[in-house]
């Protein structure tokens, strides 16, 4: 998925060669094991299973590829497993990477990842906090706005990352709008317009037999032209919601953001419009807060035509 480790003016970029490829590394170097000694023993996948069993049954399973993260509270351990596309080794590597090369943004520690039995297990740092969902209707106006100044600097500041010259992501995006099993693979793109000709190309090979005679050029769609081809590509979260931003217990600092599973590069327009998609509609957080840390696109009624058709 992503690339790493070098510095160039101020704009650290991944490469994709040194980032630790392995279906199973454990990072000995980790806090895990600085505190606990390097012969110290990270829970098995058996063991997660038997544990996600006590803590959260296989119902609360998510379409059946990722289940409940199970939370060791004596370890500091939290471990996210299941099949893909839920779940996948990029994860762990892209908080490999982040912890390295943006040491101010705020992100889980990974320990491990490992494959077992067709499933994937990341290990990582269990975050002492809460959710801003969970805090938020306690805060005051003038607390929700300190928040989300405090993300928007850290928007601005995982936007630095930079990608290997020539690549936005060497993988499929990983965004849930493009991981629905009837789609065709999201890319990897060599840029903006490719990935704005495989939305239009997706829906017009849906409703093709709604235009029989027609080559997929003569299928039109009203919204490709909005959709801007030179937006910059930044690094993106991909799901900022109040449910994967951790606040202190003691404080209103954010400590953490979770749930890097989407993130990648996309056009510089995607982030707000996943927020928003996400966002109650027509709540505060969609019409007060989130143009706080974000600035509201031009393309925002024509993006969210896509997701839509795509049955999200």
């Amino acid at each position: 998925m992503l690339v790493l480790l070098m510095e160039t003016n101020s704009h650290p970029t991944i490469s994709s060669r040194a980032l630790p490829s392995a279906e199973s590394a454990t990072f000995l170097e980790s806090s895990f094991f600085s505190r606990n000694g390097a012969q110290a023993a990270l829970p098995s996948p058996a063991n997660v299973r038997e544990q996600s069993a006590i803590q959260g049954p296989a119902s609360q399973a998510r379409r059946d590829y990722g289940f409940k993260p199970v939370r060791y509270e004596h370890l500091g351990l939290i471990v996210k497993y299941g099949r893909a596309p839920e779940v996948t080794i990029a994860e762990g590597q892209l908080l490999w990477a982040v912890r390295r090369t943006l040491p101010m943004v705020p992100a889980p520690e990974v320990y491990r990842w490992a494959h077992d039995k067709g499933q994937v297990f990341i290990y990582m740092e269990l975050i002492k906090g809460v959710t801003l969902e969970q805090r938020w209707g306690s805060l005051g106006p003038a607390e929700r706005v300190a928040i989300c100044e405090q993300l928007r600097d850290i928007i601005l500041d995982y936007r630095r990352l930079r990608h290997a010259p020539g690549h936005i992501n060497r993988e499929p995006l990983g965004d849930v709008i493009f991981t629905n099993a009837r789609l065709p693979p999201a890319g990897p793109f060599n840029s903006v317009a490719q990935l704005h000709d495989w939305l239009t190309m997706a829906i017009k090979t849906r409703i093709r037999p709604l235009w029989p005679g027609k080559e997929l050029s003569e299928i039109p769609d009203p919204y490709r032209s909005m959709l801007p081809d030179d937006a910059k590509v930044v690094f993106t979260h991909s799901d900022l919601h109040p449910s994967n931003i951790m606040v202190s217990e003691t404080s209103n600092k954010i400590i953490a953001v979770i749930d890097w599973r989407q993130s990648g590069w996309y056009p510089d327009y995607w982030e707000f419009c996943k927020a928003e998609y996400t966002a109650e509609v027509y709540g505060e957080w969609m019409n007060t807060y989130i143009p706080i840390f974000l600035k509201e696109p031009e393309c925002l009624d024509a993006w969210e035509f896509y997701p839509r058709f795509f049955g999200h």
